[in-house]
């Protein structure tokens, strides 16, 4: 079971280097001959967290969080508590995430700070943390290896959950951009142009910051094109036809009120690539 834990983790790691530490710490299971075998992975697991926490939660942006209240009992005034929340929801406020998304935290932020706590003390080697058995070492490595991927794997699903809530809204800030503005590459296939429907598929939310919320959308945009002036249509000597092609866009708000959206600029991409194929190949 304990393979089957670790392999889940390692595909939520963002580094090769994490990616690394880990199957380092758990190596140190396998000898168990080795009175400090559990030690070693306690060592390097801890590690491993710490890596984790810095790269996806940094201090300065937790510091910047609406929610962030320092801990006096902390030297910098942050905690693994604060890193985990962070992690989660980013500069979220709690009431939106537990209100809006319905998503509850709690849980899995105890369950890893247990954990956590519970490795601390095996770093330290004393006659009570000296020569742990198989058996309960591999069922504490399995307790916290899996509180980390679900730290990791609820972090994804509050992401998702976020842009499900969003999409009514993406939706209709990219149907105004691309009514409101000329597409660069669908111009150049004909003299005019103007949307029919667009069908955004995906959102994505990208990053979660202490103040911005960073999501990409995409989808279909479906376009009439026109060769030729009204007058040339209305003599016959125009032409229309309809085509639609793949299109994405980057899209942001504030965590204090996600659901006023605004495209990036100079980021609407429409791939009319289809469009060209095969248009030098006539012989």
């Amino acid at each position: 079971m304990l393979d089957v834990y670790a392999k889940t983790l390692s595909a939520q790691l963002s580094s090769e280097f994490q990616k690394k530490l880990l199957a380092a710490s758990i190596k140190s299971l396998e000898d168990m001959s080795n009175p400090l075998s559990f030690n070693s992975f306690c060592s390097g697991y801890r590690e491993l967290v710490r890596h984790v926490l810095s790269d996806l939660a940094p201090d300065s942006e937790i510091k910047s969080c609406s929610w962030y209240v320092p801990d006096t009992t902390s030297r910098t005034g942050i905690t693994r508590a604060h890193a985990i929340t962070y992690l989660l929801q980013g500069g979220l406020p709690s009431a939106y995430v537990t209100g809006t998304l319905e998503i509850d935290i709690t849980e899995e932020k105890k369950e890893l700070i247990r954990a956590i706590n519970k490795l601390n003390k095996y770093t330290h080697v004393n006659e009570g943390t000296f020569g742990i058995d198989a058996s309960r070492a591999s069922a504490e490595a399995e307790l916290a290896i899996d509180s980390l991927s679900s730290v990791l794997g609820l972090a994804n699903y509050c992401r998702a959950q976020l842009a499900r809530a969003l999409e009514a809204q993406i939706h209709n800030e990219v149907v105004a951009l691309a009514i409101s503005e000329t597409i660069r590459e669908v111009d150049e296939l004909a003299t005019h142009h103007c949307v029919n429907e667009i069908d955004v598929e995906e959102v994505t939310v990208t990053e979660v910051g202490s103040e911005f919320i960073h999501l990409r959308a995409s989808g279909t945009i479906g376009v009439e094109l026109q060769w030729g002036s009204n007058s040339d249509l209305r003599r016959g000597e125009g032409a229309t036809g309809n085509e639609s092609f793949p299109f994405c866009c980057e899209l942001q708000s504030r965590v204090e009120d996600p659901a006023e959206l605004e495209v990036i600029e100079d980021t609407l991409c429409v791939d009319t690539s289809s469009w060209w194929d095969g248009y030098y190949d006539e012989a």
